[in-house]
């Protein structure tokens, strides 16, 4: 599932939506829900108490967690993926106004949404 979410929103979002990010949000989640996937906003980390994932994203029983940063990805969200792949989740870092290509930090798969 989350090779299917990063083909979906790889480079699909133009500088526009991509730089205000409540335009960007309300575009992701219609994307999503138009695909056939369920979202939940600033959900509880499933391993850390205190901790909030930017999304939560379902579909037949499968889970993917995006954590979603401006430029760079920042540390508290590499944390946090980093905690759910250990534990045998699924998870990424969708960044709205960068132009780098797909690449791993850490293990984590860090995804351009800006075309």
């Amino acid at each position: 599932m989350k090779f299917e979410l990063i083909t979906l929103l790889s480079k699909q979002f133009d500088k526009t939506t991509a730089s205000r990010r409540v335009c960007f949000i309300r575009s992701l989640i219609a994307k999503l829900n138009l695909n056939g996937y369920t979202v939940e906003k600033e959900a509880r980390h499933p391993h850390l108490a205190s901790a909030k994932i930017n999304f939560k994203v379902t579909k037949h029983g499968q889970t993917c967690w995006i954590e979603l940063d401006n430029k760079s990805p920042r540390i508290r969200s590499l944390e946090s993926i980093q905690s759910i792949n250990e534990h045998g989740g699924n998870g990424f870092i969708l960044l709205r106004n960068s132009f780098l290509s797909q690449h791993k930090k850490l293990g984590i798969d860090i995804i351009s949404a800006r075309s």
